[in-house]
């Protein structure tokens, strides 16, 4: 299985991959990880952190889908960082071409909002989602699904962007998203992974409640399908 962590422009992104890998772990998946964004920070964060659960494989290459994929142990949980969609859109397309499950990070705020729907340069996420279809054996998009990021529990504003991405913006005339009801908070413990050992509650707690929503929805099989 391959999971694709995507995003706009926004920061956390390869946090929430990072942490991720840590939970699926945790819940008993074998994992491997793929650092297919230039910056490369998710391979660094591995080098650096002893408990990483996995090796980060460098890969990213726009031709993610003939000279990555291929070599994959697909009896694994495949975990794979992009950097930003409208920065890197041949390593993202190539990845789409492939993904089992694509989690976009988005954190709700209207700078965030406006570079998934109507980025400044580049094709929206929406679009280049849907036209990986075309590329799939499937014919058919994969699975995708928002993930609120750097959320502040006193504020409404994770509330109102998950209502605007569910409903096509304010007047439904954008994509619809599918929004997970997990949402990752704003917190300096997670905003200060990258490098460091997730060996805290605050570094666990929402990545664990993820993955139980992703595999209570049947997004993610149980950890008994990989052995």
């Amino acid at each position: 299985m391959l999971i694709a962590s995507l995003k706009p422009r926004t920061m956390g992104g390869t946090t929430n991959t990072g942490l991720l890998t840590y939970a699926l772990h945790r819940a008993g998946y074998p994992v491997a990880a793929y650092d297919a964004d230039e910056s490369l920070q998710l391979a660094a964060w591995q080098r650096k952190a002893p408990d990483f659960p996995c090796e980060v494989v460098e890969a990213d290459h726009p031709a993610f889908a003939e000279t990555v994929y291929p070599g994959m142990d697909h009896g694994r949980v495949n975990v794979v960082d992009t950097g930003h969609a409208e920065n890197h859109p041949d390593i993202v397309d190539s990845v789409l071409e492939v993904a089992d499950l694509v989690i976009l990070t988005i954190s709700p705020t209207e700078p965030d909002y406006n570079r998934l729907t109507k980025p400044e340069r580049g094709a929206p996420l929406a679009k280049m989602i849907k036209r990986s279809g075309a590329l799939r054996d499937s014919g058919r998009p994969p699975v995708t699904v928002a993930l609120l990021n750097r959320c502040n529990a006193s504020s409404s504003k994770p509330t109102e962007y998950a209502e605007l991405l569910r409903n096509g913006g304010t007047d439904g005339a954008l994509p619809k998203w599918d929004v997970l009801s997990t949402r990752i908070p704003l917190h300096v413990g997670i905003a200060n992974a990258v490098g460091s050992p997730c060996d805290r509650r605050d570094r666990k707690a929402p990545y664990d409640a993820l993955v139980t929503e992703l595999r209570d929805r049947g997004l993610l099989p149980g950890p008994e399908t990989f052995r």
